[in-house]
């Protein structure tokens, strides 16, 4: 599976993802879906924290933790509780890795896909060398570099 896809078998995973949503918000009472860091995902003011930025955030969907849902073909927008607090929440289809009922009776892990992001203009510029100042003279000097390792 470490081969590209095409841009239809892209579509296609995302409805796929989409129907399965929709299945379980109609069957289901309380169902989570499993979301990896990814560019597009918003999760209002929150973020993701420290731990979820490196193995994602598991999001919890039912009557009294979603207050608005709005299901798209490239992405779901939610409102979610975390804690008191409402947070509007867009999550990339691409981005939802498992998706499974309160008491695992059914769950689905699916492929999750990463965007590859073009290096922005600051990560390709070249960084400037630093000139380091030398020490010249007789005696008994001790030259200390602080300096990390040389690329010469």
């Amino acid at each position: 599976m470490s081969q590209n896809l095409t841009q239809e078998e892209i579509t296609t995973l995302r409805e796929f993802k989409r129907d399965l949503f929709n299945l379980y918000w109609e069957r289901f009472g309380v169902f989570y879906i499993h979301v990896m860091p990814h560019p597009k995902l918003e999760i209002g003011k929150r973020g993701l924290l420290n731990a979820e930025k490196e193995s994602g955030i598991v999001l919890v969907f039912g009557d009294k933790a979603v207050k608005v849902l709005d299901s798209k073909p490239d992405y779901l927008f939610a409102e979610l509780q975390f804690g008191s607090a409402w947070e509007p929440t867009m999550i990339p289809w691409d981005a939802v890795f498992r998706i499974y009922d309160k008491f695992q009776n059914s769950a689905t892990q699916l492929r999750f896909l990463q965007v590859e992001t073009v290096p922005s203009a600051e990560e390709t510029t070249p960084k400037p060398k630093v000139t380091k100042p030398e020490v010249t003279g007789d005696g008994n000097v001790i030259r200390v570099d602080f300096g990390g390792k040389r690329n010469e």
